[in-house]
């Protein structure tokens, strides 16, 4: 069998009716590109519901089953599945636009000297009318190292980049910090190689809602330090890349903070009560004053802040006071 030019790997964790509808429209977004010469690799990450039946509905697309490991694991599983020279990542909500491949392509036959290219995306609401906002497109750029160590621009999604085989056999694949792998990804990347940046056409449409896992703010506060962690070495004693990491880990910081006000605004709507309150305990040590803003805003959270501030008085601690520098 000839390789093809590029593997489209899509981890998928299916647990309803509404995901599976958004994966088999995923999956026809691929069946739109302008280059066929691809290979389309689901990896069921043990979804609960059938994903098999859903991806044989679509040509040239295979399915590799595995327990639950999260979309890292999964990532790395479609790698080792594949055979492509060049790998696509796309989440399973996500819309890869018609000329993806082929732009990245030509991207890396104009460039050859570059690991990975990355292209504009568009952005969607979860029932995928556009967004109000401007999205802004990739830096003129071509290591971005700090760039994005430093927060001034990230790469969201993932399917937003082409990486060259080569590439991710040098770096070995994904790490799992269970929410920014894709971070640590394109840091470990854009250490090791350049990167060509394009402002058009938009590759790829991200579909932005407040349950993705991206806005969880327990998990991904837990997974943006340990992906910093890991970098700390490699900027200690850079003046410049000391800055762009403590920039970056305190921006990241203070919008996942925020994410732990959605989510607990989000889990009292819906009646869950115990995540609702460790979210709540996590925010009292990371930020009291966000705490202090919820207590005036919603009476419902009046009761569940009460309990909170119960367990602090308990241990000698005053929540309001109980910060968390990074």
């Amino acid at each position: 069998m000839p390789r093809p030019a590029v593997s489209i790997i899509v981890p998928a964790f299916i647990a309803t009716a509404a995901q599976a509808a958004l994966l088999d429209e995923t999956l026809a977004t691929v069946r739109s590109q302008t280059c066929a010469d691809y290979e389309l690799i689901v990896v069921d990450d043990g979804s609960p519901v059938q994903v098999a039946p859903i991806v044989a509905r679509h040509p040239k697309a295979r399915t590799v089953r595995q327990p639950n490991a999260g979309p890292a694991i999964a990532r790395n599983t479609g790698i080792a599945e594949s055979h492509g020279g060049h790998f696509v990542f796309l989440d399973a909500d996500d819309h890869l636009l018609p000329p993806a491949l082929e732009v990245g392509l030509a991207a890396f036959a104009s460039h050859p000297e570059c690991g990975f290219v990355v292209g504009p995306r568009e952005e969607m609401t979860y029932e995928g009318e556009p967004v109000p906002w401007l999205v802004s497109v990739p830096p003129e750029e071509t290591r971005i190292y700090n760039t994005l160590i430093r927060f001034d621009w990230h790469i969201i999604p993932p399917s937003s980049v082409m990486f060259r085989r080569e590439t991710i056999d040098t770096i070995g694949g994904f790490q799992d910090p269970w929410g920014a792998d894709d971070l640590d990804f394109y840091l470990r990347a854009a250490r090791k190689f350049a990167a060509w940046c394009y402002q058009s056409p938009a590759v790829t449409r991200y579909r932005r809602y407040s349950a993705s896992s991206s806005r969880n703010g327990e998990r991904m506060l837990h997974s943006i330090r340990a992906v910093y962690a890991r970098q700390w070495p490699l900027v200690q004693g850079d003046p410049e890349g000391e800055a762009a990491f403590h920039r970056g880990l305190h921006l990241l910081t203070e919008i996942f903070r925020d994410c732990l006000v959605e989510n607990i605004q989000d889990r009292v709507d819906a009646g869950d009560g115990a995540p609702a309150l460790r979210a709540a305990r996590l925010l009292a040590r990371e930020s009291p004053a966000r705490l202090d803003a919820l207590r005036s805003s919603d009476e419902r959270l009046g009761s569940l802040l009460a309990e909170i501030d119960d367990q602090f008085a308990d241990a000698g601690v005053n929540s309001r006071s109980e910060g968390r520098s990074t």
